[in-house]
C-alpha cells in the first residue's frame, strides 16, 4: 500500500513511500500494541484517512501510534506529512527531521524535508537534504526533481541541470520537469537546448500553456520574436491565467523595439497575477519609455510581496535616477534619492548578501547618472564596491587567476557585447582588434551578445581565439578565467548587464576598461581605464576609481563609414527648406534642464534674423522626447519664444537619409556635457561644421577633441553663453560656414585611422604584463598624475 501524492505543485513533488505490510485494521480501542515498531494495526486505518483527506484523523491515529511505539518511523514520517499539508511547516521540519534519527537515510523522508524546507525559504537546508535524496537508490524521480528545484531557487542553474536531465529520462512526457529544465538551460545560457525542450513538450502537451510560454522566452533569447509572439499568443489562448503568456509576449516585444506595446501587456499580465518578476519587468519597460516615477509604483508593489529580493531593491534604487528631469531641482533630488537608496541597500546586504544576490547585479544599472554634470565617482564608488560584493555570492566568483610562465606569447581578452556594426565597436574597439600586433599579443574576443553581422564575421578572423557560444554567467566567468589571460579589456562596462557582472569579478591578473560608456565604474576589480590625452581635462584621475591611461590624440583607430546619401525629403519632415537647420542630434536623456536656457538663446538668435530652426530627434521607442518637448516648450513660452517657429521634432531616420539631412543642414550643435564621439564623426564626413562644447568631464569633450585635433578652435565653446553665441554667429556667416566645410573635408584624413593610440596601447600592455610576469620596474609615462594605490 503506498501513500498517495498529497501535494504537487509544479518542481515540488512529495514522496509517495511505501509503508509495510499490516495486518487488516481492527478496532483502535481493543488492539494489542505489536513489538515489533515497523508493525502497528493502527497504521493501515490512519493511512486511509490520510489518502481521504481525512487529516485530522489521521493525525490522531499517528499520534496513537507514537504514544505506542515513539520509535515508529511511518507514523513519525507521515504526521510530518499531515503538519506540511496543513501548512505548519514548522511542525513538519521538525516531525519529520525526528523520523529521520530513526532511518536517517530512508529517501521518501529525505524528499519530504526537502519539500518542506523549500517552502519555508531555507534553501541552504534544501539542499542539503535534497541532494541525500538524490544520491540514495533506487533513483528517484521526485527526488530528482526536487533537488534540481531547490538549485534552480539558489541560482545554481547550472548543477540543477543534470537531475533534472535524469528526472526528464524517467518520465520524458512530463511538461513539469520539461518546463523546469528547459528553463535552467535557458538561465545557463543555453536558449537553443531550452527551446528545443519546450517545442518537444509543446508537442507532448499541446494545451498546456505554460510550455507555449515558455518557448516564447526561449526565441525571445534566440532573437526568433516575431515566433516568439506567435508562441505567446498561442499560451495566451489555451491558460485561464494568461499572466505567463502575456509576460512571455510582452518580454517579445520589448525585444522588438516595441515599448509602449510592452508595457500595455505587462501591465495586462500584472492585472491578472501581479508576481514579482512580471512587476519587475514592467518596470524595465517603463523606465526604459521615460516612466521611471511610474516604474517605482510597481516597484513598490514587488517590494511588498518579497521584500528581500535582491533585484526588486537594486532595481528601485537606480530608478530614483530620471532619464528626462522637469528642473534642476528635480535632478539634484534624484542623486540624494540615489545616493541615500544605495546606503540603505549596503546596510540591507551586510555583512553577507543574499545567496543569489549576484543574478540581480547589472539587471538595473545607473545608466543615466553618466548624464549630470557632476563628478559621480563618490556615487559610482559605492554602486560598484556593491556590485563586487554581490559577484562574491556566485559559486566560484573567489578563485584568484593565477600569473602565466614567462616564457609564452601575452594573451590579452577582450570582452564586448557590441562586436558588430554598433557605436561603440566602430569607434573603438574595432581599431583595436584590427591593429593590435598579434605578433606581440595573442587576442582572445569574447563575444557577449546575440546579434552578428559582416562585422562579426570580420573580427572572428583578426583574433587567435573567438568565443561567441551562448553560456551562463557562470561558464562565461570560467571560459575567461580557464583561458588564463594575462590582461582583460571590458569595452565599456554600464550598458550591458553580462559584462558588469563578469567585470565586477577578478578573472584576469589586469583588468582595464574603456569608453564605451564614458563613465568611472567605481568597481574595484578594474585597474586601469583607457582613456586619451585628447579626452581628459586637468586633474581628470580625480574622477576615476581607476588609475586612468591616457593614449595620444583621441585614443582610437577609426576608419570612415562612408555611407550612401540620400535625400532626406524636408518637406515630408516638415522642415523648411528655405531657413538655416541646426541638427540636435542627441538622445532626449542627453538635454539636461541645466542647458535650456542655452537653446532659449539660440531661438531669441533666430526671432533677431527671422529664419533658422532646431531641429530636434523623436526617440525610437517610448516617450522620453514628449517629456522632453514638453519642458522645452513650456521654457520657450516662459521666454516669450514660440517653440514651433524656432524647433522642429523629427523621427529617427535611416542611416542614408540622416547622412543626406547632415548635407542640407547649416549646423550640428553638440550635446552639452554628454558629448557625442559618432554624431561628431559623421559630420566630419559630411563636411557639416560641428559646434562642440568641452565640459568638465570626459564624456563632454568628446567632440571638442575632434575639433580640436582639426586645429578648428572655433567650433569649440568653453562656456554656454560662448556656444549659444558663436552657434547663432555661425548660422547666419555663410561665407564662413562654407570656408568650415572645406577646411574639415581637407583636414579630416588626420582623424582616421591613426595607429599612434594602438601602439601607445601595446606598449601599456607589455609594461604592466612584464610588471607582473616578468618582474620589470619603471613606468610607461602615460598616467595622469599617479596610478591608484
Amino acid at each position: 500500500m503506498t501513500l498517495l501524492n498529497f501535494f504537487r505543485r509544479k518542481g515540488t513533488e512529495v514522496a509517495r513511500p511505501t509503508l509495510p505490510d499490516t495486518p487488516s485494521s481492527g478496532d483502535k480501542q481493543s488492539y494489542a500494541p505489536p513489538r515489533d515498531t515497523g508493525i502497528h494495526p493502527l497504521l493501515p486505518e490512519a493511512v486511509s484517512h490520510h489518502q481521504a483527506g481525512r487529516l485530522d484523523q489521521a493525525a490522531e491515529l499517528y499520534e496513537l501510534i507514537l504514544h505506542d511505539l515513539p520509535t515508529h518511523f511511518d507514523a513519525a514520517h507521515l504526521l510530518g506529512v499531515v503538519a506540511m499539508q496543513e501548512g505548519r511547516l514548522d511542525d513538519a521540519q521538525r516531525q519529520i527531521r525526528s523520523a529521520l534519527t530513526i532511518k536517517p537515510c530512508d529517501q521518501a523522508a529525505l524528499i519530504n524535508l526537502t519539500a518542506v524546507y523549500l517552502r519555508s525559504g531555507h534553501l541552504d537546508l534544501a539542499a542539503e537534504s535534497g541532494e541525500a535524496a538524490a544520491r540514495l537508490l533506487p533513483v528517484s524521480i521526485d527526488a530528482m526533481i526536487n533537488y534540481g528545484t531547490v538549485l534552480y531557487q539558489m541560482g545554481r542553474y547550472r548543477e540543477a541541470i543534470e537531475p533534472l536531465t535524469i528526472a526528464r529520462s524517467m518520465n520524458p512526457c512530463s511538461t513539469i520537469v520539461s518546463n523546469l529544465l528547459g528553463t535552467c538551460l535557458m538561465k545557463s545560457g543555453d536558449a537553443s537546448q531550452a527551446a528545443s525542450i519546450f517545442e518537444q513538450a509543446t508537442v507532448q502537451a499541446p494545451e498546456d500553456s505554460d510550455g507555449w510560454a515558455n518557448l516564447s522566452a526561449a526565441l525571445t533569447m534566440l532573437s526568433e520574436h516575431d515566433r516568439a509572439i506567435v508562441c505567446a499568443n498561442r499560451a495566451a489562448e489555451l491558460s485561464l491565467d494568461a499572466s505567463n503568456a502575456l509576460a512571455a509576449q510582452a518580454a517579445a516585444q520589448f525585444e522588438l523595439g516595441k515599448i509602449e506595446e510592452s508595457i500595455a501587456t505587462y501591465e495586462k499580465a500584472v492585472a491578472l497575477k501581479p508576481t514579482v518578476m512580471i512587476l519587475c519587468r514592467l518596470a524595465v519597460a517603463l523606465i526604459t519609455s521615460g516612466r521611471p516615477d511610474d516604474a517605482l509604483t510597481y516597484l513598490r508593489q514587488a517590494g511588498a510581496i518579497d521584500g528581500s529580493n535582491p533585484f526588486v531593491r537594486l532595481l528601485s534604487a537606480v530608478s530614483e535616477l530620471k532619464p528626462i528631469y522637469r528642473s534642476v531641482a528635480d535632478l539634484q533630488v534624484s542623486r540624494s534619492s540615489f545616493e541615500r537608496a544605495i546606503t540603505e541597500l549596503q546596510s540591507w546586504s551586510s555583512p553577507q548578501p543574499v545567496e543569489t544576490a549576484f543574478s540581480a547585479v547589472g539587471a538595473a544599472q545607473p545608466f543615466f547618472l553618466a548624464y549630470h554634470p557632476y563628478n559621480n565617482r563618490p556615487l559610482l564608488s559605492r554602486y560598484g564596491a556593491l556590485c563586487a560584493s554581490w559577484m562574491k555570492t556566485l559559486p566560484g566568483s573567489d578563485t584568484t587567476p593565477g600569473v602565466r610562465s614567462r616564457n609564452v606569447k601575452s594573451r590579452v581578452g577582450i570582452v564586448s557585447a557590441h562586436v558588430r556594426n554598433q557605436s561603440v565597436w566602430n569607434a573603438i574597439l574595432k581599431g583595436w582588434v584590427h591593429q593590435l600586433d598579434k605578433s606581440q599579443f595573442e587576442i582572445f574576443l569574447f563575444k557577449l551578445g546575440t546579434q552578428t553581422d559582416r562585422e562579426t564575421a570580420a573580427a572572428k578572423g583578426q583574433v587567435h581565439h573567438f568565443d561567441d557560444a551562448q553560456k551562463s554567467l557562470f561558464d562565461w566567468a570560467a571560459t575567461i578565467r580557464n583561458a588564463e589571460l594575462d590582461a582583460l579589456i571590458y569595452d565599456e562596462i554600464g550598458m550591458n548587464a553580462l559584462t558588469l557582472q563578469l567585470a565586477a569579478m577578478r578573472l584576469a591578473p589586469i583588468q582595464a576598461v574603456t569608453w564605451g560608456h564614458p563613465e568611472t565604474t567605481g568597481l574595484p576589480t578594474i585597474d586601469f581605464y583607457l582613456s586619451a590625452s585628447g579626452l581628459e581635462p586637468p586633474n581628470a584621475q580625480e574622477n576615476y576609481t581607476e588609475s586612468l591611461v591616457l593614449l595620444p590624440h583621441m585614443g582610437v583607430h577609426v576608419e570612415m563609414l562612408t555611407p550612401e546619401a540620400q535625400d532626406p525629403d524636408l518637406q515630408m519632415l516638415g522642415l523648411p527648406c528655405d531657413e538655416p537647420l541646426l541638427l540636435c542630434p542627441g538622445s532626449p536623456f542627453k538635454y539636461s534642464p541645466l542647458h535650456d536656457p542655452v537653446w532659449i538663446e539660440i531661438a531669441k538668435g533666430f526671432k533677431a534674423h527671422g529664419a533658422g530652426r532646431l531641429i530636434f530627434f523623436a526617440a525610437s521607442s517610448g516617450t522620453m522626447h514628449v517629456q522632453l518637448i514638453g519642458r522645452l516648450r513650456k521654457a520657450f513660452s516662459g521666454a516669450g519664444l514660440d517653440f514651433d517657429r524656432h524647433a522642429c521634432v523629427i523621427p529617427f531616420l535611416s542611416r542614408p537619409r540622416y547622412f543626406g539631412l547632415m548635407q542640407r543642414s547649416a549646423l550640428m550643435l553638440d550635446t552639452l556635457d554628454f558629448s557625442g564621439f559618432n554624431t561628431a564623426m559623421q559630420a566630419v564626413e559630411c563636411g557639416l561644421p560641428y559646434l562642440a562644447f568641452e565640459g568638465q568631464f570626459m564624456r563632454g569633450r568628446l567632440a571638442s577633441c575632434i575639433m580640436r585635433r582639426l586645429d578648428l578652435p572655433e567650433l569649440v565653446a568653453t562656456t554656454y553663453q560662448e556656444f549659444a553665441e558663436r552657434a547663432v554667429a555661425l548660422t547666419f556667416t555663410e561665407d564662413r560656414l562654407r570656408h568650415l566645410r572645406t577646411e574639415i573635408l581637407q583636414r579630416r584624413v588626420i582623424l582616421f585611422e591613426d595607429t599612434a593610440p594602438v601602439r601607445a596601447l601595446e606598449k601599456f600592455l607589455a609594461a604592466e604584463i612584464g610588471k607582473r610576469r616578468f618582474g620589470v620596474t619603471g613606468g610607461h609615462a602615460l598616467f595622469t598624475e599617479s596610478p591608484r594605490a
